[in-house]
């Protein structure tokens, strides 16, 4: 209708093939007033993931209406560079984990038989959370591996990366393999590389 409205912890769902269209009466809230806002949405199989900065939601949009399924809480990110696709589900970082959602289960993939893989004071350190610099985690589907890099911005040390093999269930540290004195952008996959 013209008006302008805000909405921090809202989605607005198009009505059927009206792409382009987003009514303010076709909300999906899935908590609303909780004091934080929506970062980033992504979607696997039937279900939306919702990420806001401390909490995860996972919506289920199967059925003509949409439902709640799952919360949890500290699985929220703070910046939309903290999440990525993969073909294994949603892969995401913040200060607490790495994390792997494959339509059924949440799994933190710094943790493997009940043991940290990574100390956290490590991880920590790794893992930067801003609304502007922050940790940046890629794909990389020919190789079928995560790339978590310390921070997108130009400070020391921001180009080390932990690198996650998908297939060997194992973690590796590299110092400064991308370039720390540079801005780095989104990664992007390009002819099934990630760039």
């Amino acid at each position: 209708d013209g008006t302008k409205e805000i909405k921090g912890d809202a989605m607005l769902k198009s009505p059927p093939n009206k792409f382009d269209i987003f009514p303010s009466s076709s909300v999906v809230e899935a908590s609303i007033d909780d004091g934080e806002s929506i970062v980033k949405l992504e979607s696997f199989a039937d279900r939306i993931l919702q990420f806001k900065q401390d909490t995860l939601y996972i919506i289920n949009v199967s059925q003509d209406v949409e439902f709640l399924e799952d919360v949890h809480k500290y699985k929220g990110v703070k910046h939309p560079s903290m999440v990525c696709k993969t073909d294994f589900g949603i892969a995401w970082v913040n200060d607490l984990g790495c994390y792997l959602y494959d339509g059924r289960q949440v799994i933190n993939l710094i943790e493997k038989g009940g043991r940290k893989l990574i100390d956290d004071d490590v991880w920590q350190t790794h893992v930067v959370e801003g609304s502007t610099n922050s940790s940046m985690i890629g794909y990389i589907p020919k190789k079928r591996q995560l790339i978590v890099v310390k921070d997108n911005g130009a400070n020391s040390n921001a180009g080390d990366i932990f690198l996650y093999d998908m297939v060997t269930q194992s973690w590796t540290f590299g110092d400064s393999k991308m370039t720390d004195s540079q801005i780095k952008s989104n990664f992007v996959i390009l002819a099934n590389d990630l760039i």
